[in-house]
């Protein structure tokens, strides 16, 4: 699937001249705008830039700034399944 954003030529070309490559800009700032707003996860993201790891996605992200989306609920499960697998300590 391709998505295109329709934008008069001269708006384009004068982005052009600031973003040496505006269609990757582009593509980034969609991943991380749906990211954040809980629409794609680390594994979307994994596959659509054709990452193997989560690891990967989250080094992509943070190069970029952006803060993982981390709620309490998931730091919660975190520790539960880390008690489960490991015990209390």
């Amino acid at each position: 699937m391709s998505i295109t954003i329709q934008i008069p030529p001269e708006i384009e070309e004068a982005l052009r001249t600031q973003v040496p490559n505006l269609d990757e800009a582009t593509r980034e700032q969609f991943l991380i705008s749906n990211y954040e707003a809980a629409r794609l996860s680390i594994g979307d993201i994994a596959e659509i830039l054709g990452f193997e790891t989560r690891g990967e996605v989250h080094a992509w992200l943070a190069q970029r700034h952006v803060p993982m989306n981390y709620s309490v609920s998931d730091l919660e499960e975190d520790r539960e399944n880390m008690q489960r697998l490991f015990g209390e300590r």
